[in-house]
């Protein structure tokens, strides 16, 4: 054979054997996760088993690939493949929460809030403590807030819950605790905001759904929110929030930080991130303002959303839904959208489920209490009817009583008879509705699962209802109080739901998920002791069958090959730890999409990465990040204060267990 061709053959077969090289390298994992407990929860059945338990994982392409043993997952790793080493650390799949507001929540977070606002685009100011200390600050506050205001941003004062929610009041009922409310337009008035700040607009906000503003807001407000629909606020108070309409959630979004998108998007980004750090990589969420889908849709294009949002329609329903072109976009818009932002369905009404319950009270209540809001022939009824009957899906719709719950069965059965719609096909639009502060009663269940919904359940109103509403039915309404056992005992598939504001306090989401297993209230006591669930239950209502309620089970929900790499790593184990720790888990990690999104400094520092999220690097009570945390805070005080001595505390690892000292020394830099 002549040199010629024996020198392009050997070529050839270089060039074979270099591309099957790099071919096995790009084939090869991105990470691997191993020497693990991992829960896969690939068994969504309505038992305790949770499925597979593996020692490792493989993730390419933000997908899992593979899920065994150390041994079978190991070997497909490729020179480029990430090595994470989890020393018997306890993985589960990312959790989902089927109804929450980050949107919302973002506008209360002290830490997101100082990180990206100055006095110059917004003067920021956070009240701790009681209601009492509160009230007693506010005079003080907010003259320092319109001062460094010089009539030009707004003034927005927040008013935080206390670090174990504790000075709240009602929660999406009229049930809770009670406790002074500052914002109830008697304790701080409208007058006092418009004396002391006539020239300057001025936003009270506490960390759930309380509002309050002066004069000159209302002008700033009223420029944007032309329609009257869309500006429910009360003049005379100022009030809005608890029976205006959405306004707490718009003013700040739309108004205050008009002018400020750049701020806007970042507050949002960190905010994602922040919930990461609790665990979560999902959720559904009601969109209450026009800015939360740009800002969510830009977050998306840009790859910069950590956590995954179902999006479902809450806008001027009374008039953009009494259109049946709006009705008919919306019904196609459904399932719309990419990986991590995409649209649900809507509420399709005006209203949400009141308190209104077939049971007689024991003690005198509100008319509104009493009032069903789609009783027929009702305005509310007649928009889901219209609904519900050209294809949509029912879905994010707030319930509190048994009551309301029985008209919007009526309105799903009647609308879909007359559309013409089989069985199977209501099904298949899983209908849906949340918090089930007092719903359903057993007789409902059945009507539940023959038309295929799915149900939400706010583990937090366990919390905070159950004394108010024993008080008011007595023991027989207990077991209608978020009943995740008897919709279990139906195999009703039903989500988790927190539905409140965590970064102002010590709370976590493996706190609120614990409330379904114990069912303790705020005064310590167990009300509604038969519908507890196990731990494993309680896990599957927070991941796989939130999944179905997302219409995402193919690719969410359980660590499976194929879905969507979204799991965490825990700092205990979750099957093992004593039942009354569930509610201390802090997650040491999160991955998104096969990204790193929550990293807490010394598991970063153990596997050879950067610590990352939110939480860690603005410093979360709820984080073994908080540390570095805490570190980094004091010595960028000291830098501020020249001359200062800084006593910075010192954190010493060794497994679960941590030693703190400190350490003093005099700032000279």
């Amino acid at each position: 054979m002549p040199n010629g061709k024996i020198i392009c053959l050997l070529a050839s077969m270089l060039l074979l054997f270099f591309a099957s090289i790099v071919a096995k390298a790009q084939q090869a994992p991105e990470m691997i996760v191993f020497n693990g407990k991992i829960l896969t929860v690939d068994d969504n059945g309505f038992t305790p088993q949770i499925g597979t338990i593996a020692q490792a994982m493989a993730v390419q392409g933000g997908k899992i690939v593979a899920v065994g043993s150390d041994l079978q997952v190991q070997a497909q790793a490729g020179s480029n493949t990430r090595m994470i080493d989890l020393k018997g650390r306890t993985v589960l799949p990312g959790l989902i929460s089927v109804h929450e507001h980050p949107y919302d929540w973002a506008g209360v977070n002290p830490h997101t809030l100082k990180k990206v606002l100055t006095d110059d685009i917004v003067v920021v100011r956070i009240l701790e403590g009681s209601p009492e200390d509160q009230l007693k600050a506010v005079p003080g506050v907010l003259q320092d807030a319109v001062s460094k205001a010089n009539a030009g941003p707004w003034s927005y004062i927040i008013f935080l819950l206390g670090d174990q929610y504790q000075y709240a009041t009602r929660g999406n009922g009229w049930y809770g605790l009670h406790n002074m409310e500052v914002l109830d337009g008697k304790q701080v008035t409208k007058a006092l905001l418009d004396q002391t700040a006539p020239s300057n607009p001025v936003l009270l906000r506490d960390a759930f759904v309380g509002m309050m503003v002066n004069e000159k807001a209302l002008e700033e407000i009223d420029k944007v929110f032309h329609q009257a629909d869309t500006n429910l606020i009360d003049r005379e108070t100022g009030q809005g929030g608890r029976d205006g309409g959405a306004n707490f959630r718009s003013v700040f979004h739309e108004v205050v930080m008009q002018g400020h998108y750049r701020e806007l998007k970042e507050i949002h980004r960190l905010e994602l991130s922040w919930w990461s750090g609790y665990g979560m990589t999902a959720f559904g969420s009601l969109a209450y303002t026009p800015s939360n889908i740009r800002v969510y849709k830009d977050l998306s294009e840009s790859g910069q959303m950590s956590v995954r949002s179902m999006w479902m329609w809450n806008w001027r329903e009374d008039v953009l839904f009494a259109d049946q072109y709006v009705i008919n976009s919306s019904v196609f818009m459904e399932n719309l959208g990419d990986d991590f932002f995409w649209y649900g369905g809507a509420q399709g009404s005006i209203e949400n489920g009141r308190e209104c319950t077939i049971l007689e009270p024991l003690i005198e209540l509100t008319p509104r209490q009493r009032a069903c809001a789609f009783a027929p022939g009702r305005e509310p009824a007649e928009m889901l009817y219209r609904y519900i009957q050209s294809g949509g899906r029912f879905i994010g719709n707030h319930t509190v009583g048994d009551k309301d719950i029985d008209n919007i069965l009526d309105i799903i059965t009647k609308a879909s008879e007359d559309a013409g719609f089989t069985l199977e096909q209501v099904r298949a639009k899983r209908h849906t509705y949340d918090h089930l502060v007092m719903s359903p009663r057993p007789d409902q269940i059945p009507r539940i699962k023959s038309l295929g919904m799915i149900l939400g359940g706010a583990a937090f109103e366990i919390y905070q209802a159950s004394p108010d509403i024993l008080e008011a039915y007595g023991e027989r309404a207990l077991e209608w109080v978020v009943p995740k056992k008897s919709l279990i005992d139906a195999e009703i598939p039903n989500g988790f739901e927190i539905d409140r504001a965590l970064s102002g306090t010590d709370l976590t989401m493996f706190w609120t998920l614990a409330r379904m297993i114990d069912r303790k209230a705020w005064d310590g006591k167990v009300y509604g002791e038969s519908q507890q669930i196990s731990r494993e239950l309680s896990l599957k209502v927070a991941t796989t069958w939130g999944s179905q309620y997302m219409k995402k089970e193919n690719v969410l929900g359980s660590l499976e090959p194929g879905k969507w790499a979204d799991f965490i790593v825990l700092d205990r184990d979750y099957l093992t730890v004593p039942e009354e720790q569930i509610q201390d888990i802090k997650v040491l990690m999160t991955v998104s999409g096969g990204r790193v999104v929550h990293l807490v400094s010394p598991l970063a520092e153990e596997i050879g990465m950067q610590p990352r999220g939110a939480q860690v690097e603005l410093g979360s009570a709820t984080t073994q990040g908080k540390a570095e945390a805490e570190t980094r805070v004091a010595l960028s005080e000291a830098y501020t204060a020249p001359g200062a001595e800084v006593a910075i505390p010192i954190y010493l690892w060794s497994g679960d267990q941590v030693q703190v000292g400190s350490m003093e020394f005099d700032v000279f830099f």
